[in-house]
């Protein structure tokens, strides 16, 4: 991957404190954008940032062997900027062997009536909000994040492969986060009927719970966050949830 911090693509922040995802490989055909975007809007405004309003980035590898037979993936990288108004800032690259190639940008903000979308800017020469806004993966990533029963491991950056790499004059491997994308997707493209929305019949398929909304004795409304069931351990908190308790603790 191309020096993206000195080409102003990457904050130096990101790579130095490995707030990276790597969501996988999957086909573009797996990925059903109306459904990542129905679980935010079951969420509203209670979507939450892995890292407060510090920037992110995540990176995944489409495969489009079924539609061409091409063996290589497309990367795609996507830098996320938080910013302290509920703007969510996103832009869009595809990772190539000696340089990133700007897709788009645009502007997604979480409010108590749903997620709204807004295009800043686009190298596509058609404007088409909905083509556009189905490109990004920001939605994908940040559902992930938000839930409940996703695998999301730490990869420590390797310090001895590393120092080879500087030596030979190239870019240091910087930590990340390994998540599997591919399982969250199975989850939730399972049938309809399998669907948990947190009734009393659950379906012993591997399957999505979206988020819902639980009233207290005392009035109090909360959000339920969506998890994966039946896939392994229930009850696993979100990666944003583990993130808001390691701050409470530092």
């Amino acid at each position: 991957m191309p020096n993206l911090v000195g080409r102003n693509v990457v904050p130096q922040g990101v790579i130095d404190e490995g707030r990276i995802f790597a969501l996988g490989t999957f086909s573009r055909t797996n990925l059903d954008h109306e459904r990542v975007v129905d679980v935010l809007e079951g969420l509203k405004d209670h979507v939450f940032q892995p890292f407060g309003v510090h920037p992110w980035a995540f990176v995944l590898d489409y495969s489009t062997f079924e539609t061409d037979g091409e063996t290589k993936p497309l990367t795609i990288l996507e830098v996320v900027r938080p910013h302290v108004d509920g703007r969510i800032l996103v832009n869009q690259y595809m990772v190539m062997p000696r340089r990133v190639h700007f897709m788009s940008q645009l502007v997604f903000q979480h409010t108590e009536t749903g997620t709204r979308i807004v295009i800043a800017k686009s190298a596509m020469r058609d404007d088409d909000t909905e083509e556009l806004a189905a490109m990004s993966n920001y939605p994908l990533a940040v559902a992930i994040l938000n839930t409940r029963g996703c695998r999301i491991d730490l990869k420590r950056a390797p310090s001895i492969k590393n120092e080879r790499r500087i030596r030979a004059g190239k870019t240091p491997i910087p930590a990340h986060y390994n998540t599997d994308a591919g399982e969250y997707l199975t989850a939730l493209n399972s049938p309809k009927e399998s669907v948990d929305r947190g009734g009393a019949r659950a379906s012993p398929r591997p399957h999505l719970r979206r988020a819902h909304e639980r009233v207290q004795s005392d009035g109090k409304r909360s959000i339920i966050p969506p998890a994966l069931v039946n896939v392994r351990t229930e009850g696993d908190i979100a990666f944003v949830e583990r993130r808001k308790a390691y701050k409470r603790l530092s």
